[in-house]
């Protein structure tokens, strides 16, 4: 069972849930060289939720509070596997085993197209890390 693992960081900037408001965050980030390698777009109650990985989380930031956007920077836990049945709920029952909760997961393609980018926003990053380690050696 082949994966990588490690520690990036996610920004997350709170949108109105309107027309116009994803092209502009894509388009102020894109026009700053900045590129993103993970993104997830949901609707709530107090608008809408843009959380991304970005090569340069740093300029990223930078030019979103400069163009007056709050950002929130949080640490999640990225998975890199190869495509296969079953590896999700592998994933996800090791760690709940170990009561480890997932406040939520998105998935991005890398850009070859042969392996999945999981990222995991979890309440004990470094238990969940020792859980795939020792999956990857169980395995």
């Amino acid at each position: 069972m082949s994966m990588k693992h490690e520690i990036e960081t996610q920004l997350s900037v709170t949108i109105e849930n309107e027309p116009g408001q994803i092209a502009c965050i894509s388009e102020l980030l894109s026009k700053s060289n900045v590129h993103i390698n993970a993104v997830s777009i949901s609707d709530s109650i107090d608008g809408g939720h843009f959380r991304f990985i970005a090569d340069t989380p740093r300029d990223a930031k930078a030019v979103l509070v400069e163009k007056g956007f709050e950002v929130k920077v949080e640490s999640v836990l990225t998975i890199r596997l190869n495509d296969s049945r079953g590896r999700l709920a592998g994933i996800t029952l090791a760690l709940a085993q170990a009561s480890i909760n997932i406040d939520y997961v998105y998935a991005s393609v890398d850009q070859t197209g042969s392996s999945t980018r999981l990222v995991l926003k979890v309440e004990n990053i470094l238990l969940a890390i020792r859980i795939l380690e020792e999956m990857e050696v169980a395995a």
